[in-house]
């Protein structure tokens, strides 16, 4: 009966193995198969996901926390220009928050290195921060987020249409061409004889402002009695480049606490960057602001372009897109995050050619 019993529990425990067996068998097939479907980080990527780990002097604050892998590869980077007149370079312990570069100088806007050697006005005297230039420098903090599926921005330029028949010399050369005419022909039958005596050309060249229409009016009614109307004669006349602007938008779906906190922290940088503050220098009762910091922006890729120094026009936080739901510490769940960005200076063609703009 015991030889029985054994053969009958040694049957199962192989029963048992063989079912392990099977599932282990299995499983390596699968890791396997989801192995093979994974495309692996090609050079440029891999490059890219070492790069987004580095901090160098940075410290950055990346959402999502896989940001560089092969589902995250492409990311934009938001450089803080912090005032320099602002209380909050310096931490709550008194240490300076902003980076140096190897000479150990504050590192510039973008802006300001793009106005070096270039004529203009929108820089400060030299060895001073007096002037019409940037008064900001690099803050050690970047935020890295995820490249937004949105990415559009146009060049604009503004044009004002002019009419050369209400020009001086427009409505000289009016007068010169039917003027002569008419005057030899008024002294010969009055005004009325007169310019029934015109030719053709002669009445089109008294259309002008400074022609008929002194005589006659330009409403309309007057140049209608002699057969014409005033060719107003446009030209698009160059005024100025319009400075572009930028929306970025950015979901956000925390898969943890952790990352949840991570993204309340990138939504208070930028709404703390975006706000001015007062300057507190115990004489001033309040009067001055000192203005908000700027941003540069840069990507991952360069195929789309560089752009300059922007300031950060509006902040828009949805806390519940899908419907309100927080984590236990009040992490929202979901949140969308909208950027409103001004550049603050001109695209030319210098910084098209020379530097990718």
């Amino acid at each position: 009966m015991a030889e029985e019993q054994g053969g009958f529990f040694s049957g199962i425990g192989d029963a048992v193995k063989g079912a392990v067996d099977t599932v282990e068998r299995q499983g390596r097939k699968l890791v396997g198969a989801l192995q093979e479907t994974v495309t692996p980080d090609t050079p440029e990527q891999g490059a890219l996901k070492r790069n987004a780990q580095k901090n160098y002097q940075y410290e950055f604050i990346n959402y999502p926390s896989n940001l560089g892998d092969v589902r995250h590869p492409y990311y934009i980077t938001f450089f803080i220009n912090i005032q320099d007149l602002s209380k909050f370079k310096k931490d709550s312990s008194g240490r300076s928050i902003v980076a140096v570069n190897g000479q150990n100088q504050p590192i510039q806007s973008t802006v300001a290195i793009n106005q070096q050697g270039r004529p203009g006005l929108q820089r400060n005297f030299k060895g001073t921060n007096i002037g019409f230039g940037r008064k900001t420098s690099r803050t050690k903090t970047a935020i890295r987020l995820y490249m937004p599926d949105t990415l559009s921005w146009s060049y604009q330029n503004q044009f004002r249409d002019v009419s050369l028949s209400g020009h001086p010399l427009g409505k000289a050369a009016g007068l010169a061409a039917g003027g002569v005419s008419l005057i030899k022909s008024v002294m010969e039958g009055g005004l009325q004889g007169g310019l029934a005596n015109l030719n053709t050309n002669e009445k089109r060249g008294l259309a002008g402002e400074f022609g008929l229409g002194t005589l006659l009016g330009d409403s309309g009614q007057g140049l209608s009695a002699v057969g014409l109307a005033l060719n107003p004669q446009i030209d698009v006349i160059y005024e100025t480049p319009e400075l572009r602007r930028f929306n970025f938008e950015f979901a956000f779906a925390p898969r943890s606490a952790s990352e949840g906190r991570t993204v309340q922290k990138i939504i208070k940088a930028f709404k703390f960057h975006s706000a001015p503050e007062i300057l507190h220098n115990g004489g001033a009762f309040g009067r001055y602001f000192v203005p908000p910091s700027d941003f540069d922006i840069e990507f991952s890729v360069n195929s789309m372009g560089k752009i300059s120094t922007c300031v950060l026009e509006n902040v828009t936080i949805d806390y519940g897109p899908t419907g309100s739901a927080f984590y236990p510490d009040g992490s929202p769940v979901h949140a969308r995050l909208t950027l409103q960005f001004r550049e603050l200076e001109y695209i030319t063609k210098d910084l098209i050619e020379e530097r990718g703009y």
